[in-house]
């Protein structure tokens, strides 16, 4: 063992195999440049911004948009600097087609080759966009253990509200449209008083699109289909059932309800919502995991200005 210590080939190797340990050491943790963002793109975001919302963004809500470029941008170098745009099927892909749209010439690696070196990637907003997402799928690719009940009961129990499901009616009715000749409101309380002393309902009343007839709907249905008054004075009404009630309001004229049956408002239970726990209690460890992952990149990377060397 002496004499195999003493051979100077083991300990040129040796001190090779240190200097290279070191050197990926020391890229690993040296800062890494981030040019910041120019007055242009910062325009651009904030354009953006009021296309979406239509207003101004504030203070805070724009240096919030800056932060998540600039972190987009750190996702994006660190996905070049892994090499992720080298075997990414979608990214050499959108490569070829770029050098064919150039003319290049060659095999398809040689074209894709080629590209690389013209830094064609570097423009494309579509492998922009592939690299962001693979740097976010890396960093939540840690999250795999499946969740303990007692997080899915802690889930359960902070949003209550949610798993309610509304009371849900059945029920028919009448319309009688505010656009036909007489006034709707006193045609449908005349059919109601017949409807009362016992007249069938036949085809009273004038077409509605949505039809007659209507299964386990909630308030919230009504409200998009007949419009909020109809289903504010349904839910003020407490309507009766098994008989015609009316005239009621809509956004198209008035209406005469039968409600013929009310399934009450209820809570699910745990058991029922379990997988819906499992999947956004997953996306929560991924959300966080990725947050804590910027946050370490944020250490590596240090943000400059443009022409900074």
């Amino acid at each position: 063992m002496r004499a195999l210590m003493r051979q100077p080939a083991l300990h040129f190797l040796l001190i090779g195999l240190m200097l290279f340990f070191y050197q990926g050491y020391r890229e690993e943790t040296a800062l890494r440049k981030l040019e910041a963002l120019d007055q242009e793109t910062v325009q651009r975001l904030q354009d953006d911004f009021i296309r979406q919302t239509g207003r101004l963004p504030t203070e805070a809500q724009l240096q919030l948009l800056t932060q998540q470029e600039l972190d987009n941008r750190m996702l994006y170098a660190e996905a070049l600097r892994r090499n992720f745009h080298r075997d990414d099927q979608v990214v050499l892909q959108r490569l070829l087609r770029d050098a064919n749209f150039l003319g290049l010439s060659g095999t398809d690696e040689e074209k894709i080759r080629t590209a690389i070196e013209l830094g064609l990637h570097e423009s494309d907003e579509v492998i922009r966009r592939r690299m962001i997402q693979r740097m976010e799928k890396h960093a939540q690719s840690a999250t795999q253990q499946a969740p303990a009940e007692q997080d899915l009961s802690e889930l359960y129990e902070e949003e209550q509200a949610r798993w309610q499901i509304p009371a849900r009616y059945s029920f028919a009715q009448i319309f009688f449209s505010s656009d036909r000749d007489g006034d709707a409101e006193q045609r449908a309380a005349e059919m109601l008083a017949a409807l009362q002393q016992g007249a069938e309902p036949g085809a009273a009343g004038d077409p509605f699109l949505h039809g007659r007839q209507f299964a386990a709907r909630s308030l919230q249905d009504m409200t998009f289909m007949f419009g909020a008054a109809f289903s504010d004075a349904v839910a003020a009404e407490g309507p009766p059932q098994q008989q015609w009630f009316g005239p009621v309001l809509s956004a198209y004229g008035y209406h005469l309800l039968y409600v013929e049956d009310i399934a009450p408002q209820r809570q699910r239970s745990l058991e029922e919502v379990k997988p819906k726990l499992a999947q956004i209690w997953r996306e929560q460890q991924q959300r966080e995991q990725l947050n804590n992952y910027i946050q370490e990149l944020r250490q590596r990377y240090v943000v400059v200005e443009g022409g900074e060397s």
